[in-house]
């Protein structure tokens, strides 16, 4: 997977990357290619970022969003074709949730909760509750979104869209020469997901980050000004969109020194801004994180889209640590296992022969035979209990009764769409 461009100064450069996309793909391809195997990790307690980064136009908010930012299931358990990544995320995170409900022998409880933030310049607004400011520096802010305080708890995907659409109503948005509706501010759409199985106590808590950065222009090609009849109205919305197109930059600028930084395995200054702080769970943090570059194919565009395509690269390079403050389904494997070994041990330890007379009668009731017969007795409470958990971990698992017994299994298997949620391999109904 690789792209080639040409440089009007070095020639053809190729720059490698784990997936290359070109414009007449479908949505849910790109979907599965880019976000999909996150969500599964985040279902799994991992927290989770996708950020998408390019030029102003070259496609970012198409691909987070969709052509239409007005979001509605018309079809019950069917995506609509023209859904971004957001949507679709928010879609398969509720499919995920309710399927472990129905078909986990377990009670899992769920909590969902939504932020929705816009970074303008050195401002963290919240875009829930009518673009009101998120704390009074960049700590405060980083603090009020990560706390909870922007928060609003979802039961459903319905109440999840109508929030998108109310924070989609706050968003910066203007018409340049270069995109009819360019952000002109970076938006962070945050889902945290809190899951507790009452069967065991394991708790798990992930959040996931969906990233749309304001896209890096040049004055001179967005222009982004409106040429009224009101002089003076021209002037200041001059100021208001080369103030917007500043302040986009100076947040791309910060973040890639730090990208850079994170390459070169040196200090990474976070704190220069309040993108950065936002970011910085995913960029440096525990956090399993994808990286979508967005570029513009006319030649007009090509030094801006190498720009674009030297970041993605220098991201490629670099590893975080994914940790998770529980992984359910191993936690629950474990405990299952750590109670079968306890079961097995204690009937080694109060099982026992025992001999009893055994008496046979005939058809009249009168005994005609005394026989001794040995017998296992003693453990039947903890043979019980062994039992109860071995169907247990056959119906997390999917394996036979055979194959529990049969040496050590590494192979995880789970039935239906299980695999699609991190449940082991994808196999059949025995």
């Amino acid at each position: 997977n690789f792209a080639v461009l040409v440089d009007t100064t070095k020639g053809l450069r190729k720059f490698d990357f784990d997936n290359v996309i070109d414009d007449h793909s479908s949505q849910e391809y790109v979907y599965q290619k880019t976000a999909m195997p996150l969500i599964t990790e985040f279902v799994n307690g991992f927290n989770v970022s996708c950020i998408v980064y390019g030029q102003t136009g070259s496609g970012k908010t198409h691909t987070m969003f969709g052509p239409h930012c007005d979001f509605n299931l018309l079809e019950q358990n069917k995506t609509p074709s023209s859904w971004g990544i957001v949507p679709r995320a928010c879609f398969e995170i509720f499919q995920a949730v309710e399927y472990r409900k129905q078909n986990l022998n377990l009670t899992i409880d769920t909590e969902v909760a939504i932020s929705y933030v816009e970074i303008y310049g050195d401002s963290v607004n919240d875009l829930l509750r009518n673009g009101k400011s998120c704390g009074q520096n960049k700590v405060s802010a980083q603090r009020y979104v990560l706390d909870g305080s922007s928060e609003f708890h979802v039961k459903s995907l319905s109440d999840t869209l109508d929030l998108l659409n109310e924070g989609e109503s706050h968003k910066r948005k203007a018409s340049t020469a270069m995109n009819e509706r360019s952000s002109r501010a970076h938006s962070i759409f945050i889902i945290r997901l809190k899951q507790k199985c009452t069967n065991t106590g394991v708790t798990a808590t992930s959040r996931l980050f969906l990233t749309d950065l304001g896209g890096s222009e040049q004055l001179k090609k967005s222009q982004p000004f409106q040429n009224g009849t009101n002089e003076e109205h021209n002037k200041m919305e001059r100021k208001e969109r080369v103030r917007e197109a500043v302040n986009i930059n100076l947040g791309l600028l910060a973040l890639k020194q730090c990208v850079e930084a994170r390459r070169r395995k040196k200090f990474v200054p976070y704190a220069d801004s309040k993108l950065t702080m936002m970011l910085s769970s995913g960029l440096g943090g525990d956090s399993k994180t994808a990286v979508i570059v967005c570029g513009a194919q006319e030649a007009e565009h090509g030094s801006e889209t190498i720009a674009a395509m030297k970041f993605g690269q220098t991201c490629r390079g670099i590893s975080n640590t994914a940790r998770t403050t529980a992984n359910m389904l191993q936690e629950l494997l474990q405990n299952i296992n750590d109670g079968i070994h306890e079961c097995e041990e204690n009937i080694k330890k109060h099982e026992r022969w025992e001999s009893r007379d055994v008496k046979h009668y005939d058809d009249n009731g009168n005994v005609i035979d005394v026989r001794k017969v040995t017998a296992v007795v003693g453990a039947e409470k903890y043979r019980e209990q062994l039992l109860v958990l071995i169907r247990q971990k056959m119906e997390l698992t999917g394996e036979s009764i055979d194959s529990l017994y049969a040496g050590d299994s590494t192979a995880v298997e789970g039935f239906g769409n299980a695999h699609v949620y991190g449940l082991g391999r994808k196999v059949g109904r025995l």
